[in-house]
């Protein structure tokens, strides 16, 4: 497994020695005889306006309800419950895993 960290070396800055990269998802991969495919994913409860842009082709047209769902499942126990079980099913099966980052805004 690879740890990446990533920090700021600007003696003066508002980011010295301050990591940069945001973890913004996990995703679990699993083999099959083809290929590895992707088991699930959890986002983070709080996705900034920045990383919602990312995954829109065309922004500026859409009704900007990207993500809009997910975060509600964190404010009831069944959400966190059904994100706990996301979580130990990516524990028990997955033969690889990987991470979404972002840069720290």
């Amino acid at each position: 497994m690879t740890h990446i960290i990533r920090d700021v070396e600007k003696p003066g800055s508002k980011l010295h020695k301050k990591e940069i990269l945001v973890v913004v998802s996990v995703v679990a991969y699993v083999k099959t005889p083809r290929r590895l495919r992707s088991l699930n994913i959890v986002w983070a409860q709080h996705l900034s306006e920045d990383i919602k842009r990312r995954f829109n082709k065309n922004w500026c047209k859409t009704k900007k309800k990207a993500f809009a769902k997910y975060p509600k499942k964190f404010e009831c126990d069944e959400g966190d419950k059904e994100i706990q079980s996301q979580l130990e099913k990516m524990k028990k099966y997955r033969l690889s895993s990987g991470s979404w980052l972002t840069p720290r805004s």
